[in-house]
């Protein structure tokens, strides 16, 4: 189990999910700022976000059947 997390793409996608987690941060913290946001600019994050999500998605499945690694059977689900 520690070589797997050696591994470059289980290295890039456990950085892209902490990178996401401190996006999420972030949002919450300027919640308001980012309510008076245009309605355009708000479309814009919407749809960056949307696209982080996906590699995120994308990379759990790259990574899940080339390496069997499932991050859920780690705690317990």
């Amino acid at each position: 189990m520690d070589k797997l997390f050696t591994i470059p793409s289980i290295m890039a996608h456990t950085l892209n999910g902490g990178l996401l987690l401190v996006g999420a941060v972030l949002i919450a913290m300027n919640f308001n700022l980012l309510r008076r946001l245009p309605p355009l600019q708000l479309v814009v994050l919407v749809l960056i976000l949307s696209i982080a999500v996906g590699v995120h998605a994308i990379s759990h499945v790259g990574v899940e059947s080339t390496y069997g690694y499932n991050p859920w059977k780690f705690i317990g689900l």
